[in-house]
């Protein structure tokens, strides 16, 4: 039988078994599974993180082919916690996760959230309202987080950051939030972002009429960089401190 030092020898030769173990003990949140967080997840899981709780309301639709890792044809309908969920045991059985396929808002963060002793919360969340429940609730609660800007309408993964939501350009996603934050007095957010100018979408290819105006522009190669940037963020500060 496959066993988890068979998992992660690899791992375990770059980083040492005692970091391994830590990984093993610890509770991370993922929130939202789309582009960035699909891909965070399962680094996540593939380096040894031992238990989840994941968060996503969405099913998947094919306008998600393009860049999410848990979407497929066959998959199309089906929650993509579900589907997160199935490869996560695939990759390591031991793992231990808990899915919610729930929308996350002010009013129901606590009855999330409340009780699960998260060492780490990872949001990839694209509303803004459920970015600042996340946001308060660690903030109140002193779990770790960070927090994905906007990776829509650009195509340059080599200026994706990691920073200060307070030192941020280029990004109207993190510059609306630098404002509700300031309002709650929130002081600090680790953040990934892209400092590449986004581009103007061209909506002439879009399907939906009613979606015009909201929906961004995308490409298979920028949102997974920055979930693994999310995940190498999250395994640096769990195991080897800021």
């Amino acid at each position: 039988m496959i066993g988890p030092a068979d998992i992660f020898q690899r791992t375990m030769m770059l980083i040492g078994e005692d970091k391994i173990e830590k990984l093993s003990k610890a509770k991370i949140a993922v929130c939202g599974l789309g582009g960035v967080g699909s891909f965070a997840f399962e680094a996540l899981v593939r380096c040894g993180v031992g238990n989840f709780v994941i968060v996503d309301k969405d099913r998947v639709v094919p306008s998600n082919l393009n860049r999410q890792l848990i979407a497929a044809i066959p998959n199309i309908g089906r929650y993509k916690v579900d589907i997160a969920h199935e490869r996560a045991v695939e990759i390591n059985p031991f793992v231990k996760i808990e899915i919610i396929p729930n929308k996350i808002t002010s009013e129901n963060i606590y009855k999330i959230f409340g009780n699960k002793n998260l060492d780490y919360i990872l949001d990839a969340i694209d509303d803004i309202g459920a970015k600042v429940a996340l946001i308060k609730f660690a903030t109140k609660e002193n779990i770790k987080i960070i927090s994905c800007m906007g990776m829509g309408n650009r195509i340059n993964p080599l200026l994706i950051k990691v920073s200060d939501i307070y030192s941020t350009r280029y990004c109207p996603l993190a510059k609306k939030l630098r404002s509700i934050l300031r309002k709650e007095n929130i002081k600090s957010l680790k953040v990934v972002y892209s400092e590449e100018k986004p581009s103007k979408p061209d909506y002439r290819y879009l399907k939906e009429e009613s979606e015009k105006k909201h929906v961004p522009a995308s490409i298979s190669f920028v949102p997974p960089v920055a979930g693994f940037i999310m995940a190498y963020e999250v395994v640096k500060d769990l195991v080897f401190g800021d």
